[in-house]
């Protein structure tokens, strides 16, 4: 990535208008710089435009589940420092199997609502500084 300043610090992907602007309001509100995507078409370049330090995103879209999505982000050289948060209405247990899987950084369970996704995503910033 260039050493331009990032001007977004997070990546919110979901396809759920609803959920996606919840989770947008709850970061920003957080002090966070936050943009948004309704899908995960064109999220790469996205990422290399804005350059958020962490991405959130939805394990459950029609276009790509967001478990591949993440491991796609993890095989591509020029993404490797970025953080990933998976969400989903799925169950934790479930959740935990699929982040392995595509070594996301964390999970976070929608039903665990919006204050819990930015615990772990302040957490995660924290950490990369």
């Amino acid at each position: 990535m260039s050493s331009r300043t990032p001007s977004a610090d997070v990546l919110v992907i979901d396809d759920s208008d609803i959920a996606r602007e919840s989770m947008k309001r709850a970061l920003a509100a957080a002090g966070l710089r936050v943009i948004d995507l309704p899908s995960p078409i064109g999220a790469t370049s996205a990422i290399l435009r804005t350059q958020p330090r962490l991405v959130v995103i939805d394990i459950n879209m029609p276009s790509m589940r967001g478990d591949k999505l993440a491991s796609l982000f993890r095989k591509t050289e020029k993404l490797g420092e970025l953080k990933i948060v998976l969400v989903s209405g799925n169950d934790t247990t479930q959740l935990d199997a699929l982040a392995r899987e595509a070594q996301a950084d964390a999970v976070v369970a929608k039903s665990a609502g919006t204050d819990a996704l930015v615990r772990t995503v302040k957490q995660l910033l924290a950490e990369a500084r």
